[in-house]
C-alpha cells in the first residue's frame, strides 16, 4: 500500500499502518525504528540515572545495617532492639534468661564495639548491667541467682548459664 504525500511522493505503508494510524508514517519502516530505538534507549539512560543513587542508597543501608544494626538476634531467637543515644554507647535490654547460653557479649561494628548489656529479672526490671557478659557469669551470676530464684520460684535459674537453654522455665 502506497501514501502519496502533499509533495506528490509515493510513501510505502503497510495496510495495518494505514488503519491504525491513519495513513501516517509506518512504524516499520527502519528509519522510524532507529528513530524508535534511539528515543528507547534514551528512556533507559534516564531511568538508569535515577536507578544508580537508588541502588547505592540500598547498599549503603545494608551496610549501615551490618555495622549498625537496629536488632540483635539472642540464642533463644529472640530479637532485641539495639538503643542508639548521643554520647552513650550502644546498648540492648532484655530478660536475664534470653542471655543463658551466650559466652561472650553482642557486639556490632564488625566486632569491634561490644553492646552494654541490660539484663532483667523477669518482672522486666533491671538486674545488672554489663559489657562483660562471660565475667558476669563467672563473678556475679551466683549471687543473682539465688536472690533471683527466691523472688522468682517459677523460673529456672541454672548454676551452668553456658550450658542452659535460653528462654521460660
Amino acid at each position: 500500500m502506497f501514501l502519496i504525500t502533499k509533495s506528490g511522493k509515493r510513501k510505502a505503508i503497510c495496510r495495518e499502518c494505514a488503519r491504525l494510524h491513519g495513513a501516517k508514517d509506518c512504524p516499520k519502516r527502519p528509519s522510524v525504528l532507529r528513530a524508535q530505538r534511539k528515543q528507547e534507549i534514551a528512556e533507559l539512560k534516564s531511568a538508569a540515572s535515577s536507578l544508580l543513587p537508588a541502588l547505592e542508597q540500598a547498599a549503603g543501608a545494608r551496610r549501615l545495617d551490618e555495622i549498625a544494626p537496629a536488632r540483635v538476634r539472642l540464642p533463644n531467637g529472640r530479637h532485641t532492639k539495639v538503643n542508639y543515644e548521643a554520647a552513650k554507647p550502644p546498648w540492648i535490654a532484655s530478660r536475664l534468661q534470653d542471655f543463658f547460653g551466650m559466652r561472650e557479649t553482642p557486639r556490632i561494628a564488625n566486632g569491634k564495639v561490644a553492646l552494654v548489656v541490660h539484663l532483667l529479672a523477669p518482672n522486666r526490671r533491671p538486674v545488672q548491667t554489663t559489657t562483660d557478659l562471660a565475667g558476669f557469669w563467672q563473678r556475679l551470676y551466683p549471687q543473682v541467682r539465688r536472690e533471683l530464684s527466691r523472688r522468682y520460684p517459677k523460673h529456672a535459674w541454672p548454676e551452668d548459664p553456658y550450658s542452659a537453654r535460653s528462654g521460660h522455665a
